[in-house]
């Protein structure tokens, strides 16, 4: 999904970086970094302290493409559309949010995670099918038997997904893959060390165009 496109479900073609942090707002130099890196979607998730500011702000910022994370009821979707997210992220399927969220035409990723939660986030209306946590149950071998039956379901691989990941979800024809932790963690956050943020973030976005090229060969 690059940052000029404002459909997630229908364009998501590389790394979602989720930040998620629990004792800091934010830093705007995170987003920066990221955006040096060659990652321009990002998704902040709710708990995060400051997550709306951060969102109202980056939706602002040439070549971002925020979203809001971790969004459950139909109170945070409107709080998160208000702050100008450009998408939503779901842990589960919620039809009163995918409701609010189709009225305001923003794209929508459901969580889901066996081949029946991921089917019915699709046909309630889901973008796209967050499959989470896939590397609890067995990473790319799991998400390769699920689209065996459901292929024409975009899915979008979250959860402990590490740089080794990345290539074999692009070859197989996931529409992008969330990132968190290994991408942006707290530790670098508290360092300040915007750097290495971006040497990560360029190493996750050389391995997802590396599967696709694996792919088109």
């Amino acid at each position: 999904m690059s940052a000029e496109q404002g459909n997630p479900g229908a364009t998501v073609s590389g790394v979602v970086a989720i930040i998620r942090l629990r004792e800091s707002e934010p830093d705007d130099a995170i987003a920066a970094a990221l955006l040096d890196g060659g990652v321009g979607v990002m998704e902040v998730t709710l708990p995060t302290p400051g997550a709306l500011g951060a969102i109202r702000r980056w939706s602002a910022h040439p070549g971002v493409l925020v979203g809001a994370g971790t969004v459950r009821t139909v109170t945070d979707a409107d709080a998160a559309i208000a702050a100008g997210a450009r998408f939503l992220v779901t842990p589960t399927t919620v039809p009163d949010v995918l409701g609010v969220a189709r009225a305001a035409g923003v794209p929508v990723m459901c969580g889901a995670l066996t081949p029946t939660e991921i089917d019915l986030a699709w046909r309630h209306g889901a973008t796209a099918v967050k499959v989470f946590p896939v590397s609890a149950v067995g990473g790319a071998a799991y998400l390769r038997a699920v689209r065996e039956p459901l292929d024409d379901v975009p899915l979008l691989p979250t959860g402990g997904v590490g740089l080794a990941d990345l290539a074999s979800y692009a070859r197989m024809g996931c529409v992008g893959a969330g990132v968190g932790g290994a991408l942006v963690s707290a530790d670098l956050v508290a360092g300040r060390r915007w750097t290495a943020v971006t040497e990560r973030a360029g190493a996750f976005a050389s391995a997802w165009r590396e599967g696709l090229v694996r792919r088109d060969a």
